[in-house]
Parts: structure tokens; C-alpha cells; sequence
């Protein structure tokens, strides 16, 4: 019989999802990129409590106001309030970036589990995804907007097209290397369906890089969404959404700069606190690079 000593048997079980917790929170990365990501999400969930105005409502009376009590930000060039409208596009720019990221991570990981496992379907499912990496973002996104109504929908769909090849080559690389492991081999020794193989024994191998790629998926979700309504070609104008808002007030930037820097400060923050998040994730993930901090 083992004895523990005091110091030990005060400390009880450890729990490894605590500890990685932990681990988690003394990077500086996660700290700031979370404090970020969470006041952006408060603010875009209390987006009905924050905004003062309704932020669609056209008013030409009181078009270009500088800042008031009223309008803290200001009005646009169609008598809009500019400060709802910016807690507003949080809104929107967070229901694509995390719609993108959640679709793309869904099919990626049922298709890239499948890709692995059975080589036969390797070679004929990478060259399609590789033929679907070949295409810019942009000109896919142009395309299907142009094909179809702009819609949220449309948007969503035409980003995650191309997000799906990377998501499957992760899951596949993350497969590969799991399937050679004994108890991997040892489950199909014994019969295990592989259905269940693939959901209980290789599945959560892929969930802390998942993570990771997550959150670069959805800060160039956002990006891209913002230059496609900038271009004309993203949400449909009457959303309020940051790229439509540079893209409205580009014309009297000169003059009212606070119209594009605003919105764009917003974004900016936005793109800067998921990076940071996946940063410190993944040093808090990647066992490598955890060793060596």
C-alpha cells in the first residue's frame, strides 16, 4: 500500500481539462484575444439594449450630424445613427464568421474522417478538394452572389466552399496517423463497427486542432464578408454589417473620416482578438509548443 504524503493528498485528483485550463490562462494571447472576442460577442447579444436608434431608419433631415448626445457616433449620409449601426454589425459579422467556421468544421470533419480512413477514396476526394483550393475566394463568393439573391445564406455558403479543403486536410493528416495507433488497431481487431471507431477512437484526436483552425476560419470568414459587402457584392445593403458601412462612407472620407474609421476599428479589433484566441490556443494545444514555453 502506497502512502501519499500530506502535500499530495491535499491535492486530490487532477483533473487534465483544469489543468489545461489553467495552462490556457496564463498565456497572454488567450487573456487579450478572449477579453476581446467576449466584450465583441456582449455587445453584439446586446446589441437591442446598446443600440440608441434603430439602426435602419432613414432620416435625410439629419443626415452627416456630427457627434450628440442623441447620435454618439454620429449620423451617416442617410440619417442613420453610426453607433447603432456599428453594435449591429457585430451582429452580423460574428453570425457569418462563426456560421462559416461551424459549417465548414461539420462537413471538413465527415468527409476528411471518411478520406482517411478508407484509402481507396483518398486519392479521388483530395483531387477534388484540391481542385476546389485552386479557387480564390473572392471570385467563387462573386460568383454564386451573382448567380443568386444576396443574401446571408448566399454569403455564408459561397465562404465555406473554399474552407472545407482545409478543414478535410487536417481531419485527413490527424486520421492517417491516429489509424496506426494500437488501440485504433486493436478495435478492429475485435470487430468494432467503424462507425464507431471513427466517433469514439480517432474523432477526438481532431478536436484540439479543430480548435485552432476554427478560429482562423472565422476571422477570414469576417474579413472576406467585409470586402464583399465593401465591393458591393456581400449583405444586402440594408443589413448593417461593418463592410457596408466603409463602403457607404468611403466617399466622404475626406471630409468625415470617422464614417470608414469606425466600423473598420471594429473589425480590425475583431479580426485581432479570434487570431490572438487561436494563438494562444495553440500553444496551449500543441504539445511542442507548450514544452518548449
Amino acid at each position: 500500500m502506497t502512502l501519499l504524503s500530506p502535500a499530495q493528498a491535499d491535492e486530490g485528483p487532477r483533473n487534465p481539462f483544469l489543468g489545461l485550463a489553467a495552462q490556457a490562462l496564463r498565456n497572454p494571447s488567450v487573456l487579450i484575444g478572449g477579453f476581446i472576442v467576449a466584450a465583441i460577442v456582449i455587445m453584439a447579444a446586446a446589441a437591442p439594449l446598446l443600440g440608441t436608434v434603430d439602426p435602419v431608419r432613414i432620416n435625410p433631415a439629419i443626415r452627416l450630424k456630427p457627434p450628440s448626445d442623441l447620435f454618439w457616433f454620429g449620423t451617416d449620409l442617410f440619417g442613420r445613427d453610426i453607433y447603432s449601426r456599428v453594435v449591429y454589425g457585430a451582429r452580423s459579422s460574428l453570425m457569418v464568421g462563426v456560421s462559416v467556421a461551424a459549417c465548414a468544421i461539420v462537413f471538413g470533419v465527415a468527409i476528411g474522417l471518411v478520406t482517411g480512413y478508407f484509402r481507396r477514396l483518398d486519392v479521388v476526394v483530395m483531387r477534388v478538394m484540391d481542385g476546389l483550393m485552386a479557387i480564390p475566394t473572392f471570385l467563387l463568393a462573386i460568383a454564386l452572389v451573382s448567380l443568386t439573391r444576396a443574401s446571408v445564406g448566399t454569403v455564408v455558403a459561397a465562404l465555406t466552399i473554399p474552407e472545407i479543403p482545409r478543414v478535410v486536410r487536417l481531419v485527413r493528416s490527424v486520421v492517417l496517423t491516429v489509424r496506426e495507433e494500437a488501440y485504433v488497431e486493436a478495435a478492429i481487431s475485435v470487430g468494432t463497427p467503424t462507425p464507431l471507431i471513427l466517433l469514439r477512437h480517432i474523432l477526438p484526436s481532431t478536436i484540439a486542432p479543430l480548435l485552432v483552425l476554427g478560429t482562423y476560419v472565422c476571422a477570414q470568414a469576417i474579413l472576406v464578408e467585409a470586402a464583399l459587402s465593401f465591393l458591393g457584392t456581400g449583405l444586402p445593403p440594408e443589413i448593417p454589417s461593418w463592410g457596408n458601412m466603409i463602403s457607404e462612407g468611403r466617399t466622404f472620407f475626406q471630409v468625415m473620416p470617422r464614417l470608414v474609421f469606425l466600423p473598420s476599428l471594429f473589425l480590425a479589433l475583431t479580426v485581432l482578438g479570434i487570431n490572438l484566441l487561436g494563438d494562444g490556443l495553440r500553444d496551449t494545444l500543441d504539445p511542442r509548443i507548450a514544452k518548449r514555453m
